[in-house]
């Protein structure tokens, strides 16, 4: 799929906020939680906030506490 220029933007900024929480958190994530995370986060940036998509963040949210616990 070929994105614009205004979308890479968006996907690359979201991209690195999503990295910069992970290392706040100090958790290492699999390349495939950050890829998700980034599409939550493109999501929100591009449609904003909906009662869906804060269901699905906040899944993914305790998705990624249980995953990462104690690691």
């Amino acid at each position: 799929m070929s994105r614009t220029k205004e979308q890479s933007i968006v996907f690359q900024n979201q991209s690195h906020l999503v990295q910069r929480h992970f290392e706040q958190c100090g958790i290492c994530p699999s390349l495939k939680d950050i890829a998700l995370g980034t599409d939550l986060m493109v999501r929100f940036a591009l449609e904003g906030y909906s009662k869906d998509l804060g269901e699905t963040m906040d899944r993914y949210e305790e998705y990624i506490q249980e995953q990462y616990k104690g690691k």
